[in-house]
């Protein structure tokens, strides 16, 4: 962005909107180091320009005849070939005004190499071992594909995005900016940064808001510009956020937000599940205040509530305590006193004047089951999470009352099983049990579907419920529908196949085994069809069908699995027949897909799928268009 747009766009900022002292202060300092800041950028570009004038070309070394590799070094060079090998070279250097400072001779040997062969072009893409959800692409298009090949309709291609990266009127140079008014008015003004950002008056936001990004915050993401105008110290830190709610609360929330219900995650910020994490909804009391103060028998230290029967002095609680303590409430309302205390740092007939103050009907049970559990099975148990083309999986439940459509439960709207990572009962009607099969003694469990529900229902074994299976224990299990998420995959080696590049066994592989986990980007229908005009243009396409929402493409972040070629299976030749299958499995909540083998395999030997006959149609479907 050119220096009169930033100013045209902040004068457009800088309209008066409020008459109030602080609002004018705001866009006085704001103006005044914009100012400051374009006349320290053009002069900045003004003498980086200059310098560039000063370097001077670099000239050819003269090179025997038929020897076509070019030579250059900095300055003027004069020189001619000395034989075959070598050659001297003069080397003049300059100084920034133009003039000579001095030459001097130098020896190089030549080494005539013999002419390398280039490699076969091939498609890279980001290694991942996990599924990354995408979603939609960004609706602005950041650059325009094959725009030089005309056999592609780039211009059909762009309709499927709303506009041009490269049109967008952002400048970074506006956040460096928006911080050295924010800090000035802090400082030198001494106004609150809450009162700055309530103004409106700077581009960005400086605290963060639910779904939207603070300028404090990507700033610790990004190396500031030194100029000459600054006078932030680079030891100084913005604050992280706005505190204006209980502190607890707030750290529960952030907390929370980072640690993702799913088994398969063990990291924070997980890339598969994207959806917010929910602080669990408000418990209700089980046990009656009065049975809970006749369990404590031995006071707990100098304060307690048995030594202190009569209150003397009233406690004086702050705000953020009185919060705190209403959050701890909300999580465990069935926990004495004393355990209160030490949470809250506080005496124990404290904690119990303020539990009586906060609540006065507190020891009246509110209710005789938790989150309103019920008796008896619910009326309805329709279930399609069997087959993954007509299901997608929903967030875990979260909800008081029962399972049911009164309580907008997601799993009862989408007609699945609750899962272990639901907050409704564990009781629950609609909760998945697992399976009862046995460990085997000789083979592996859990391969037959009539034997095993978890099989039959296209969901792999869950480690928590399916307790007599062995797949609890990765490191000797004997379950046989657990391979995915412990991870069994072969090793496999990507090399130069008779169509082009192809997987490869490394290790010997028995039927049912399973052979790598398909990952890739986890994308919707819209972006599946923007994408899909690039990959009908190539010839090639990535992109695997999960369930009825989501597909996943490996086009630009995958494994080797993305290069295993196809094979149909009506082939008479055994050397061409696939000899694996690909199997769309609930995992501990989401769809996966794993790439199984369908026979026995010798090391060396390709892997070979059958793509289905919708992937071929839909190929001369292009290619008819």
């Amino acid at each position: 962005m050119s220096l009169a747009s930033i100013v045209q766009t902040d004068e457009q900022t800088l309209q008066p909107s409020d008459d109030s002292p602080i609002h004018k202060l705001v866009q006085t300092v704001f103006a005044e180091v914009l100012a400051e800041f374009s006349g320290w950028k053009l002069k900045y570009c003004d003498h980086f320009i200059r310098s560039l004038s000063h370097v001077t070309r670099s000239s050819r070394v003269p090179l025997p005849d038929g020897d076509s590799t070019p030579l250059h070094v900095v300055g003027k060079a004069c020189g001619g070939p000395d034989g075959d090998t070598k050659r001297m070279v003069a080397v003049t250097s300059y100084s920034e005004d133009g003039t000579s400072r001095s030459t001097s001779t130098i020896s190089l040997q030549v080494i005539h190499a013999e002419l390398l062969e280039p490699h076969k072009s091939y498609e890279y893409c980001t290694p991942i071992s996990r599924n990354i959800f995408r979603g939609d692409d960004d609706d602005m298009m950041p650059f325009i594909p094959y725009a030089d090949d005309p056999t592609f309709d780039y211009v059909d291609h762009t309709l499927c995005y709303g506009s041009f990266a490269w049109q967008d009127d952002y400048d970074p140079d506006l956040e460096v900016i928006s911080l050295e008014a924010a800090y000035r008015l802090h400082t030198v003004h001494s106004l609150l940064y809450e009162d700055i950002d309530s103004t409106g008056v700077l581009p960005f936001k400086l605290f963060s808001t639910p779904g939207k990004v603070g300028l404090f915050t990507l700033s610790r993401r990004r190396d500031l510009l030194k100029w000459n105008g600054t006078t932030i110290p680079c030891s100084y830190s913005f604050p992280s956020s706005s505190l204006s709610r209980s502190i607890l609360q707030y750290r529960l929330e952030r907390t929370h937000a980072l640690f993702c219900p799913n088994l398969n995650c063990i990291e924070p910020l997980c890339p598969v599940h994207v959806e917010m994490n929910p602080v669990p909804p408000t418990r209700k009391q089980t046990i009656r205040l009065s049975e809970l103060l006749k369990r404590v028998e031995l006071p707990c230290e100098t304060g307690c509530f048995l030594q202190s029967r009569t209150v003397e002095v009233l406690p004086c609680w702050s705000e953020d305590d009185i919060n705190s303590f209403k959050s701890i409430l909300d999580i465990e309302p069935d926990m004495i006193p004393c355990d209160h205390a030490e949470l809250c740092f506080k005496p124990c007939h404290e904690v119990l004047y303020y539990r009586r103050l906060l609540y006065p009907n507190f020891d009246e049970l509110q209710t005789e089951r938790p989150n309103g559990e019920h008796k008896g099975k619910s009326r309805s148990l329709e279930y399609r999470d069997i087959d993954p083309l007509k299901f997608a999986p929903n967030e875990p439940c979260h909800h008081p009352g029962p399972c049911a459509g009164s309580s907008n439960c997601l799993c009862f709207k989408n007609k699945a099983h609750c899962q272990r990572n639901c907050r409704c009962p564990a009781k629950c009607a609609r909760r998945w049990k697992g399976c009862r099969c046995a460990k085997a003694r000789d083979g592996m469990s859990c391969v037959k579907v009539k034997r095993c529900s978890c099989v039959e229902a296209r969901r792999e074994c869950d480690p928590e419920l399916c307790v007599k299976c062995g797949c609890r224990y990765p490191e000797r299990s004997t379950c046989g529908n657990s391979q995915i998420q412990q991870g069994h995959f072969k090793k496999l080696e990507v090399k130069e196949s008779r169509w082009g590049v192809g997987v490869f066994l490394l290790e010997p592989a028995k039927q049912g085994e399973m052979i790598v986990e398909y990952v890739g980007e986890l994308i919707y229908e819209m972006t599946f069809d923007s994408r899909g005009e690039v990959a009908d243009h190539l010839g090639r396409s990535y992109v695997f069908g999960l369930n009825k929402t989501l597909s996943l493409d490996s086009s630009r972040a995958g494994n080797a699995s993305r290069f295993i070629n196809h094979s149909g299976t009506s082939d008479t030749s055994s050397e061409t027949q696939c000899n694996c299958r690909a199997f769309a499995r609930l995992v501990n909540g989401e769809h996966r897909i794993g790439i199984f083998a369908n026979m026995d395999i010798d090391p060396g030997t390709e892997i070979l799928i059958d793509y289905g006959p919708a992937f071929f149609t839909e190929q001369q479907n292009a290619e008819a268009t």
